[in-house]
């Protein structure tokens, strides 16, 4: 019986475990805080990303040739480029928005 109330008493790590405690939980915190951040700015990243290589023109125009008793007509394809929906509070502009500005 004297060695349980003595093991009841004993407290010496107490204040360490709650030290340890308080560090781990704050810790904690922390990374969540950082890992949001970093899940808004890798959207926005890619977002970007995207929305340049949207604006990547692949149009091209060659024209028509007539000479020597014969000809050729022209041809051209003209390309649109699009732009990624979604992360950006950025109006449209034309021909397309490239920079994203992260959303909080």
């Amino acid at each position: 019986m004297s060695k349980l109330s003595q093991m009841w008493n004993d407290d010496s790590g107490a204040i360490i475990a709650t030290e340890y405690l308080f560090v781990v939980t704050i810790l904690v915190i922390g990374i969540i805080v950082g890992l949001s951040n970093l899940r808004a700015t890798l959207n926005a990243e890619l977002t970007e990303l995207g929305n340049a290589i949207l604006a990547l023109s692949q149009g091209y125009t060659i024209m028509g040739e007539i000479g020597a008793n014969a000809s050729f007509d022209g041809s051209q394809a003209i390309d649109t480029p699009g732009q990624l929906q979604g992360i950006s509070q950025v109006p449209p502009a034309f021909p397309s928005v490239i920079d994203v500005s992260p959303a909080n």
